[in-house]
């Protein structure tokens, strides 16, 4: 599902790609090997797309010319919105690509660090032949 921001003229376009816990999208990003900026509590920072058009965001990711922002919504949650064209045409990443890549990072960030916040930890991790990550935690309960 993908929306375009109702500015005028806008080429901000937003993902549908929904997180919540910041932390886990930054060791997402920096597995992913991004470059990114976080803006200091309270503020903001910008994220370019065509032409300079300007969007405000919580954290804006250097894709060369243009940037993805991660924007924080009234939620709670976190999206991702970019000039999916410019980025694309740029550095050669697609919507679907940066998407799928970055959800896939996320969420074992986010998994992982849920399971330590209840007390397990990783035993084992493999990456399987289909790309996707079998976590094997474990809890040590004294009795």
């Amino acid at each position: 599902m993908r929306y375009t921001l109702s500015t005028a003229m806008s080429h901000f376009t937003k993902c549908a790609l929904k997180m919540t816990n910041l932390a886990a999208i930054k060791k997402a990003l920096a597995d992913l090997n991004h470059k990114f900026t976080e803006a200091q509590q309270g503020q903001t920072v910008n994220v370019r797309g065509y032409r300079g058009d300007k969007l405000q965001a919580a954290m804006s990711i250097d894709m060369g010319r243009y940037d993805i922002g991660v924007v924080a919504e009234q939620d709670g949650t976190y999206s991702v919105i970019a000039d999916w064209w410019g980025v694309e045409t740029t550095k050669g990443v697609s919507e679907e690509e940066f998407r799928n890549q970055l959800a896939q990072k996320y969420q074992y960030h986010n998994v992982k660090q849920a399971c330590e916040d209840k007390g397990y930890s990783v035993e084992e991790e493999v990456n399987e032949e289909d790309g996707s990550i079998r976590l094997v935690v474990r809890k040590w309960v004294n009795e």
